[in-house]
């Protein structure tokens, strides 16, 4: 069977990246695509409780966290029972259009914002590129706001100062992501000083994205 597409959404906490993808992916499906919605850290993989545990935490290894991040995602691609093939490379092997919220490129910004860029590359090596990478590009002071209206557990990073050199490192993981061969598409859910409504955001992201999909020839339809 032919290969799909996986496409990543990145940005920093409190972009919208789960509305997005899943609404990037009903989207999809409606349009005759075959696509599903998966995340990142995991929710079921032998790592994602003491991950989840360790993002509570006020002080962490960065090096340990972004081993347990790397070793999540190996499980997320190859063994994840809840995809079609056990994974992400089961389902893009059997066509899908795969939609993760956060990716690899979420490691190296957040977590190589303390170990730097090249270590978490480095043990990422053996995750394949991302097709297409969503980059949400959100002024901290909007995410900040979104973090605290949804009244959760802040993690170790939901901070302004850890939010605003995440940012920053954004920059060059995108750098990084191009190199490697990636689309990166990037939208701003602000224009001026207005922020702009959901579908405005989302049009732009499924205009791009079906762009770039017309143009796979291997990308199997429903």
């Amino acid at each position: 069977m032919s290969r799909g597409v996986l496409i990543a959404f990145e940005g920093i906490d409190g972009s919208g990246l789960t509305t997005h993808s899943r609404l990037l992916v009903e989207w999809l499906n409606s349009m005759g695509y075959k696509s599903l919605w998966t995340k990142e850290p995991t929710d079921n993989s032998p790592f994602s409780g003491l991950l989840k545990s360790l993002l509570r935490r006020g002080n962490v290894n960065h090096f340990s966290l972004g081993l347990l991040f790397a070793a999540d995602r190996m499980w997320h691609l190859l063994e994840d029972p809840s995809l079609p093939g056990n994974g992400i490379i089961g389902a893009l092997s059997s066509g899908y259009v795969v939609v993760t919220d956060r990716y690899k490129y979420s490691s190296m910004a957040y977590q190589g914002s303390f170990t730097g860029i090249d270590y978490i590359w480095a043990i990422n090596s053996r995750a394949p590129r991302a097709d297409v990478l969503v980059y949400i590009d959100v002024p901290v002071d909007l995410a900040l706001k979104r973090i605290e209206e949804r009244g959760a557990i802040p993690d170790i990073y939901e901070k302004r100062e850890l939010l605003t050199a995440i940012k920053e490192s954004f920059k060059t993981v995108l750098s990084h992501a191009k190199k490697e061969g990636a689309l990166v598409i990037e939208v701003s859910p602000v224009r001026g000083d207005r922020e702009m409504p959901i579908h405005t955001v989302q049009n732009e992201i499924r205009n791009r994205v079906v762009e770039y999909l017309k143009t796979v020839k291997e990308t199997t339809r429903a």
